[in-house]
Parts: structure tokens; sequence; C-alpha cells
């Protein structure tokens, strides 16, 4: 049942994670893994440049808004300086104060083809199947029809409001209209003469993933009051895509958080940035479909299955630890080399959960076989034995060993008559009585029963556990059967005129002890020739004696008072065994 349970129990938990996988219950998970362990920084494009409407011109120009003549004169420079492509993150669509101004932004911005100017499109439905612009805001009238242009919509993830993905288009009325940074892009490969196309995968909302270059502050950001003033060397703007765009607090609103930075709000410019560098490298990065990662899960839930069947809970703890590893390392080869992003939060937890679930197994199952040992044992072996039994130094399995044992027989003298004498009842009671006390005899000092034969108890010492002085623990345990029995003796002499006292045999040596019999039946027993003399001298004890050989003799002769019987011939032995009677027992 254990091991069923230890196969089915990864199953069971891959048909609910992959449920879940289908619902995408555990995107908020998802996304941190994404945002810690795929997005990393690495070097901005030496040609992407933030021309920034910062403090510094702030503090020389006055505050925002400012003139158009700044804005035209900025374009102005930039294209005298070999700009491939220049883009305004800032919407025109209202005519200014100065209508020269606006005519001065007019003609800068018709210089070339190079410029493209930002739109916005307002969204009232917020639960669309797809994205349709109710309003879409235009540059003013003469500088929409000389100018191209992309809409700045940056839209937050709804879980969090990071900003993780880049629309490429939308429609407005029968109009597709697209993004500012594909817009730049178009202009900026228009300019440098190449002929490549971007082949962006989308989901239904037109939306791609953005992978993060940098945090806040890290592409190269220029003041514009610098550019205006020629502070800069014009090389460095040489084929560049200048973005000219609100870098200051409080010039707009246009600031999130993202997901390579979720301390500090980034610049809508910076997010146009990172975007355009993912074009300029043609990366792409792509989300796995859910049956793929439910297809994972299923090889990961074999994987699993295999591992916690065949090994122990504190190796399969470190199986877990591995696959875990494994697990992101996996997303992150797929994310950096192959441009696929898979799901990790399901994996992990079912990595987590499946393993601590098989770990309560395991120790439902180690105590459900503790308790039937303790079942199987506990009415024949001492607690010391169990535990033994229990520690794993005790197999349950068919075999044995050889091992230097005490073997004690011990038997009732004059229970058969007593047997004959009275009804069946109250002779098992008697009986009870005096297995009762030889049990807890032979417990006390650290024996095993090997089993009861009527009315005689079989025990040994040493064995399943080592124990020291064996010889002398089976005499003491001889002894506290006799000291014991005098009352019970006496009661029953009295009830029913019977004199029932035990007559015990004791003798040690080398015996095979372990699991006995067929795999259908066994016994844990000991056999051999150190057992059968045991067994003959039980036979050959009278009432009330203790017959020892002289090999437990030998053991116990400075801590027992004997009479010597010299030596007797037992049957099927050639030679005979010089034997002693116990007296006493220091």
């Amino acid at each position: 049942m254990y091991k069923r349970l230890m196969i089915i129990t990864p199953f069971i938990f891959a048909l609910i994670f992959g449920f879940l996988i289908f619902l995408n219950i555990l995107l908020p998970l998802d996304l941190f893994i994404y945002d810690n362990l795929l997005q990393s920084e690495r070097t901005p494009a030496k040609n992407i440049i933030i021309i920034g409407i910062d403090d510094a011109s702030i503090n020389e120009i006055g505050q925002y808004p400012w003139p158009r003549i700044y804005i035209a004169d900025t374009i102005n420079k930039l294209l005298d300086m070999g700009a491939a492509a220049i883009g305004i993150d800032v919407l025109y669509d209202t005519y200014s104060d100065s209508e020269e101004y606006d005519r001065m932004l007019i003609e800068a911005a018709s210089r070339s083809n190079r410029v493209v100017i930002g739109t916005l499109g307002v969204f009232n439905d917020e639960e669309q199947e797809q994205l349709i612009a109710d309003e879409y805001i235009i540059p003013f009238k003469e500088l929409y029809e000389v100018v191209n242009t992309g809409f700045l919509n940056i839209i937050p993830d709804e879980h969090d409001g990071v900003i993780r993905k880049a629309i490429t288009s939308y429609q407005y009325g029968d109009t597709e209209v697209t993004s500012f940074p594909i817009e730049v892009y178009k202009a900026y490969r228009t300019s440098m003469g190449f002929e490549d196309k971007l082949n962006i995968p989308v989901n239904k909302f037109n939306q791609y993933n953005i992978d993060y270059v940098a945090k806040n502050d890290s592409f190269t950001m220029l003041s514009l009051w610098g550019v205006i003033n020629d502070f800069y060397p014009p090389e460095i703007f040489k084929d560049s895509i200048a973005l000219i765009g609100p870098y200051a607090l409080g010039v707009g609103m246009d600031n999130y958080y993202t997901a390579i930075d979720k301390r500090i709000k980034t610049y809508g410019v910076e997010i146009h940035a990172n975007v355009l560098q993912n074009f300029l490298e043609h990366n792409f990065k792509q989300d796995v479909d859910w049956h793929i990662n439910l297809i994972g899960l299923g090889f990961l839930c074999v994987l699993i299955t295999i591992l916690f069947s065949a090994l122990k809970p504190v190796r399969a703890a470190v199986c877990v630890i591995l696959l875990l590893i494994l697990q992101l390392v996996a997303a992150k080869i797929c994310y950096n080399r192959f441009d696929l992003i898979i799901s990790n939060a399901y994996s992990l937890l079912f990595i987590v959960i499946t393993y601590l679930l098989c770990l309560i197994l395991s120790v439902l199952h180690a105590h459900y076989e503790k308790a039937h040992i303790r079942g199987l044992f506990g009415r024949f072996v001492s607690r010391e034995v169990v535990n033994e039994i229990i520690a794993g130094n005790v197999g349950v399995e068919l075999g044995g060993i050889v091992r230097d044992v005490t073997m004690l027989f011990v038997d009732i003298r004059g229970f058969t008559a007593f047997s004959e004498a009275n009804p069946p009842e109250k002779v098992v009671e008697i009986v009870n009585r005096y297995l009762e006390l030889t049990s807890t005899s032979i417990h006390n000092n650290g024996g095993t029963i090997d089993k009861y034969i009527g009315d005689a108890t079989m025990a040994v010492f040493n064995a399943p556990n080592n124990l020291e002085n064996h010889q002398l623990c089976a005499v003491k345990a001889a002894w506290a059967m006799k000291e014991g029995s005098g009352e019970l003796r006496e009661q029953i002499l009295n009830e029913y005129g019977v004199d029932l006292q035990f007559g015990i045999g004791i003798n040690c040596g080398l015996a095979v002890v372990g699991n006995m019999g067929s795999h259908i039946r066994m016994d844990y027993t000991v056999i051999g020739d150190a057992v059968n003399t045991a067994s003959r001298l039980e036979a050959g004890a009278q009432k009330g004696q203790i017959i020892i050989s002289d090999a437990v003799y030998q053991h116990v002769k400075d801590k027992v008072a004997v009479n010597d019987l010299n030596i007797i011939m037992v049957k099927n032995k050639q030679e005979g065994i010089h034997i002693y009677e116990v007296t006493g027992v220091n």
C-alpha cells in the first residue's frame, strides 16, 4: 500500500498542478521568479542616447513646459550631428501660445523622415478581448502631417502595476496604429539602410515581453540644455538613436516600476530605450504555451516518482534541492539561449509539496512499521529488543546468523496431572499465570522469548541484541522464576492439592538465530546443538531445580552458588555433560 501511495501521489499532484497551470492561478509567484531570476543587467547600447528634459535644463530654461523653440533647436542640432533617428517622447496635441515657435518645431521636424513624435491612445473599456482605443491623441494638424508618429502607451501589469510587456499596435477605428519604439526603429533602419524586419511574438493584445537591459539611469543620458549649447562632442550622436523625453520628477507622470527594478521608478523614455535595444538585438522572449509547461510537469512527475520511491527521505531531500536548482537553471538557459519563458512556480511548488507529502507518507509508514514490529515482537521480547528491531539492527526477512547465545528452557512439573484433573478454562488460567511469571522474569533480564510450548517456555539471551554477561542474565531470570513461583505454588497446592513447580535447564554456545520458516509463515527462533542441549537439561530437571551446563557455570561461577551434579548422559549425545544445580544467586 505504501509503495502504491508513493507512486500514485506525484501523479495526483501533477493532475492538480496541471489544472492550476491551465487556470494560471500562480501567476504572481511566476512573475516574482521571472523578475528576480530572468531579468539581469547587461551593457546598454552605446548608440541609444537619451536627451533628458532634466533638472539641469529646467534650472537654465525655466519651469516646464517650455517654449517649443528649445525642442526645435534640439532636433536641428541632432540632425546636424548625424543622428540616425530622433524620437520625441512628448505630446504636442495642441498649439502653443507662440505661433512662431510652433512653426519652428514644424520646420525642424519636417527636415527629415528620421523624426518620430509621440501619440497616445485612450482606453475607456478596461476588459477588452483585444486592444481598441476609444480616443487617439495626435500632434496638432500641421505637425502631424510632416512627421512620423507612434503611440507612447505603456500598460502596467494588472497584478502589481509593473511594466513587463510592451505593445506593438492596437486598433483605433479602422486604423492600426503602431508603437513609438517601432516607429523610431523603422526610422533608424531606413536611415542606416538596413533591410531587416522585426518578427515579434505577441499575445492576443499584441504585447511582447521586454528583456530589460538595465535599471534606472543606466543608458547614456545627456542634458537637453547641454545639447543646445554644444556641451557634447558631435561624434557621439553620429548614427545614434536619440530619444528626447522627461527625465526629472514632476515633468509629467511618465515613470513606472519595471521587472528589473521595483524599488525606483523608471522614466518612460528609458523603457523605450530598453525596447529599442531589444529591437537592435532582435531579442524577443516568447512565453511557452501552458500545455508545454504541462508536459514538463509530467516529465518531472515521472522523475520524482522514480526518485522518491527508491530513496530514503534524507537522500530524497538532497534530490529535491538539486531538482529545484536544475529547474531554475533550465529556466535561465531557456530564457537566455532559446528566448523562451517557461513557468517555474508550478514546477517548484510541485517538487516541494510532493516531497513533503511523500515525507509525511514515509513517516506514517515508519510509524506503522514500528507499531507492526511492536505488535509482532512485543509479546515475545523485551522492550529493548523491540527497539533494536525497530532501529534496523534486526531484520524481518528469512535468514539467520551464527551467534553465541544462552538458551533457557522452563517447564511446569506436575502440570500434566493437573490438566487431566481440571476443566480446560481452569487449566488455561493457571498456565497463563505461570507463563506471565516466566515472561516477566525473562524480559526483566534482557532475554527474548522464542516461543511457548504448551506450559513450557523457550528463551534466548544475547539475541537479537547484544547482551553483556548473557549467561548470568539467563541464570538470574531462572532464579527470579524460582523465587516468584513460591506464592503461586502454595495457592495452587492449597486449592487443588497439586504441587506445581518449575524445572529449568540452561546452556550456552553457538547457534543460528534468525527468521526460520517460509514466506507464508516464519518464526524468529534459534536452532543448533546448544539449543538441544538446553532442552535436554530442562527435561532432566526435577521440581524446583535450575540445571546449568558446565559451559554456563564457567561464566557465572563467581556469581552463583551450586550443587555439583557431576556428568550425565543425555539423549542423542555420545559424550556426557557436566551439570550443576543453582542454589543461589549473588
